[in-house]
């Protein structure tokens, strides 16, 4: 069949994220679409990404409060023996066959109207792919084949055996002393499950801290956190050679260190699935290393063939495949193209305590916007009443503003359930928010949400005056009537009295502050205030 009257409207290589929205949210639009995919739909979230390592987690999470139950005022509820790594993943398969079925099975997409390809498809030129020997034309293609782990040059790697995220879910029992090469998202929440279920685990990053695309002020603290339970964390630290016998060398800081391991989780970032597939002949540009080249409405140098997620190489991210498919659908299906945005990109890192990031850093806002104010406002979990009284009050949170109005261009969290806390924060930006129209939204008492709502002043740029700055969010508290009580408004009186303490001013106690008949009234008067006090 010719080019100029194609089998399909829109075929996705690749069942993934990206190629399961393609054809899912393609055939409900009514257009012919196809997922041609060589091995298991869904892809790496649901098979060895997303869904089992946060079924891992969750297993770890329970063991480590398990651990620690006299912290909440109950006797010792510690598990007797060794935990069964074996029973650990059995949950895990049940919960991942469950979202299988329900979300990413051959029967549903094919109840959806979406035809399903089995094998490997090959272009065979720019407007062909061949599968099983059968040639298939569309008028648009999306190479969505996602990536794979990389796996670093170390010294004797290639002659021990190591796991990946890809095949650490396969483990029939726990390794009691674990190396992970790599203090990446993956390498940190896979090492932490690993030691709350009982292993001894090192961490080696060659980077100066963990995470190395967080704020070194997150990032620290979770490193901390790391520490204090008992996971090893080398900064700055390479991996040098790996012996047969279990022995690791690695060197930190200039120092050599010879250690013991029985397992080796390699977790030093991933590289695009681009060979096998025929790009050259399709005319499609890519970097082995990078990924696909696509422009800014994911088009590849073959105008007619799109691009989406992990092979783009841009963010490896579930959420973004799903983002950039659905701006391929609209380029392929539509005449009115629209470009890939990618200014506002959260994303979560699922460690106890989480990290969460949308936006710049200090150190980007102030190189951005040079000449301008950037103003940056912090605020502890120690501090947030619902942390602390669950006992989850580790981490702050970190927002960056800029200009006079104080227009939110960053978020940073560490702390308790952050990856939903940070959505807040991405609304804000997207809707061009100032940090004072975020304190001036009711949040419901007592949530964490009261983290990204209250941070206050903590540096500022050389043209600002953090006096006023600090003073304007104190003000946009008190005038909003807000109170974090759940009675709501707060009278004139009150509003001076805590006006005073948000300038600065001496404020009256809470005795002082306190009604005839109102016992509890001084009790949550002051509570916004204790956000706002820059004098603390």
């Amino acid at each position: 069949m010719s080019s100029k009257n194609p089998d399909y409207d829109l075929v996705a290589l690749g069942g993934g994220t990206a190629g399961m929205v393609i054809g899912i949210f393609g055939a409900q639009l009514g257009a012919r679409v196809a997922i041609v995919e060589a091995d298991r739909l869904g892809g790496e979230c649901t098979w060895t990404g997303c869904v089992p390592s946060k079924a891992l987690i969750a297993s770890a999470n329970v063991a480590a409060t398990t651990g620690r139950t006299e912290k909440y005022g109950l006797p010792p509820a510690g598990f007797q023996g060794e935990i069964n790594l074996e029973h650990v993943l059995d949950r895990m398969r049940v919960l991942r066959r469950r979202i299988y079925e329900d979300s990413d099975s051959e029967e549903r997409l094919r109840e959806l109207g979406v035809d399903v390809i089995q094998g490997r498809g090959r272009f065979v030129s720019p407007y062909e792919l061949s599968v099983n020997g059968r040639t298939i034309t569309a008028r648009h293609f999306c190479i969505a084949t996602g990536a794979h782990a990389t796996i670093p040059g170390i010294d004797g790697l290639d002659r021990v055996p190591y796991l990946t995220s890809e095949d650490v879910f396969e483990l029939r029992e726990l390794p009691r002393r674990v190396l992970v090469i790599g203090g990446g998202p993956i390498g940190l929440e896979l090492g932490q499950a690993l030691s709350r279920l009982g292993s001894i685990v090192t961490v080696a990053e060659m980077a100066p801290q963990v995470l190395p695309l967080e704020d070194a002020q997150i990032a620290d603290q979770l490193c901390d956190r790391l520490q204090e339970e008992g996971i090893t964390v080398l900064t700055g630290t390479t991996v040098s050679a790996v012996r047969s016998n279990g022995e690791v060398t690695v060197v930190s800081k200039g120092s050599t260190t010879r250690i013991d391991v029985d397992a080796i989780l390699v977790a030093a970032g991933q590289a695009p699935d681009v060979d096998g597939y025929g790009l050259q002949v399709a005319g499609v540009a890519y970097e082995p290393s990078r990924g696909i080249t696509v422009d800014r409405y994911l088009r590849t140098t073959n105008k007619r063939i799109y691009a989406a997620g992990s092979v783009v190489g841009r963010y490896r991210l579930t959420h973004m495949a799903a983002y950039e498919a659905q701006i391929v659908l609209r380029n392929a299906l539509f005449p009115l193209h629209v470009k890939a945005d990618y200014a506002i990109t959260p994303w979560a890192t699922f460690t106890d305590p989480d990290v969460a990031r949308v936006g710049l850093t200090t150190e980007e806002a102030r190189e951005r916007f040079a000449g301008s104010k950037v103003a940056v406002f912090d605020h502890p979990f120690t501090r947030v009443d619902r942390a602390i009284v669950d006992g989850r009050d580790v981490g702050m949170v970190k927002i960056v503003c800029t200009g006079r109005r104080g227009r939110i261009v960053g978020a940073h969290i560490v702390g308790p359930s952050v990856g939903e806390l940070i959505h807040e924060c991405v609304l804000a930006m997207k809707k061009k928010m100032t940090k004072f129209e975020l304190a001036e939204m009711i949040h419901v008492y007592p949530t964490l949400s009261e983290g990204p709502r209250t941070p206050r002043w903590h540096t500022l740029s050389s043209k600002s005056h953090p006096d006023s700055s600090a003073r304007l969010l104190g003000w946009a508290c008190v005038w909003s009537g807000h109170s974090t009580a759940a009675g709501g408004g707060v009278s004139a009186e009150q509003r001076t009295n805590i006006a005073s303490k948000a300038t600065g001013a001496i404020s009256p106690s809470p005795e002082q502050l306190r009604k005839p008949g109102d016992p509890q009234s001084p009790g949550r008067w002051d509570l916004p205030v204790r956000a706002y006090d820059t004098r603390r």
